[in-house]
């Protein structure tokens, strides 16, 4: 089919043509060395297929009765729960690097409510070939390279820069703060390094993960669905405890990280009793997450502003990729 389709469409050489033929051969192989494995690995697994990138959430029918969660009792005692999120984004780009604008915001919940929040932001960081204008500390010029190459990590670099600088600040103040943040705490490039965890003078920090491949345990969290009171489960147990865990009676399970000197179902309990839960998300999160985004109303006024402080000049631009590729509609 392969050397019909090449010749139906133009001339190739034969020697180009064995070629072809050859790595298709290697894709054959490797599909059936795939397939042996497919089968062993993900049959009668539970799947989730991707929705054009989009976070989506399992639903589970059946339920292990073997399987009995630890309910969350909620400690009845004031403790503020701090929440941080951030966003990056991209402003624009000249021949030598690159314009983005980050901003961070902190929701602050305690007895129950939400109490009160800070945004700090827009944050603008310059990444050039001389390193991070903006942005402190300097960064290593074998990172730069990558930052340079890849506009999404640079994104997410910078986002998480500024995002564990405010959770150093959070930690580093009196009280009894528990620091919690949008993500895991285990994920290698987090917000949160292994340092910051030793440094959070006994302060119990916590990651809510959103992200389906890091909750998919479908016994787990079958049960824990269906269980009438808030309740958790713990999957992983050691100075970062990983659990399960559901705070409202129709709420949605989240993946926890948490770091913390006390067990992580006292921890569990706390943010129980001092947050407010929608759907079983904290309030303190939700409304970090909400003022941290860029609008498009931010996004045209901030534009405007860096046209007008920094005298830049504008080029018109048009859609590259739309015109390159065009559409296809011819047939072998």
């Amino acid at each position: 089919m392969l050397r019909n389709m090449a010749i139906a469409t133009f001339p190739l050489q034969d020697n180009q043509l064995s070629t072809l033929d050859s790595l298709a051969r290697e894709f054959e192989e490797a599909f059936a060395e795939l397939a042996e494995s497919a089968e062993r690995e993900l049959s009668g697994r539970a799947f989730i297929f991707s929705r054009y990138g989009k976070e989506l959430y399992p639903y589970f029918e059946a339920t292990n009765a073997s399987l009995v969660p630890g309910c969350i009792v909620p400690i009845k005692e004031g403790r503020p729960i701090a929440s941080v999120d951030s966003t990056c984004v991209l402003v624009g780009e000249t021949s030598q690097g690159s314009l983005y604008a980050a901003r961070t915001a902190v929701g602050v919940s305690y007895g129950g409510a939400l109490r009160r929040f800070f945004r700090l932001g827009p944050i603008l960081v310059y990444a050039n070939p001389s390193g991070l204008s903006g942005l402190l500390p300097r960064v290593p010029s074998s990172e730069m390279d990558l930052l340079l190459s890849d506009n999404a990590v640079a994104e997410r670099f910078i986002r998480n820069t500024i995002e564990r600088r405010v959770i150093e600040a959070l930690s580093s103040g009196e009280g009894d703060t528990i620091v919690m943040a949008d993500g895991s705490l285990k994920h290698p490039m987090g917000q949160l390094s292994a340092s910051i965890l030793r440094r959070g003078g006994g302060r119990s920090m916590v990651g809510f993960s959103k992200s389906s491949n890091l909750i998919l345990s479908e016994d787990y969290v079958s049960a824990l669905s269906k269980s009438p009171v808030p309740a958790y489960h713990s999957l992983d147990r050691g100075p970062i405890e990983t659990v399960l865990a559901k705070f409202a009676p129709d709420g949605l399970v989240f993946r926890l990280d948490v770091s913390s000197q006390e067990p992580a179902e006292t921890t569990l309990g706390r943010i129980l009793w001092n947050d407010a839960f929608a759907s079983g998300y904290p309030d303190s999160l939700k409304v970090a997450h909400h003022l941290s985004i860029f609008s498009r109303a931010d996004d045209q006024a901030l534009k405007a502003y860096v046209a007008k402080r920094f005298r830049v000049k504008q080029l018109h631009t048009f859609p590259l990729r739309k015109i390159a590729l065009g559409s296809f509609k011819g047939g072998a």
